[in-house]
């Protein structure tokens, strides 16, 4: 499991789509309108893309996207 919160990694991506293979669970993220990347444990995203996917845009409020803590 990754450390990042703002990560979702190749198992939480399968766990939320009920997928089980790669090409699945990227079928399944292009229907739901969720960015995603290629990574070493297959695909990845983050939170900010699922929210985007779902209408909802938070993420900008929060700290850790926040310019102020460079």
């Amino acid at each position: 499991m990754n450390k990042n919160h703002h990560i979702v990694d190749a198992e939480l991506l399968r766990t939320l789509s009920g997928k089980r293979t790669e090409a699945a669970v990227r079928r399944w993220a292009r229907r739901q309108g969720i960015a995603i990347k290629d990574g070493a444990n297959g695909p990845w995203t983050t939170i900010q893309a699922v929210n985007a996917s779902l209408g909802i845009d938070v993420a900008k409020n929060d700290v850790a996207y926040s310019l102020d803590i460079l």
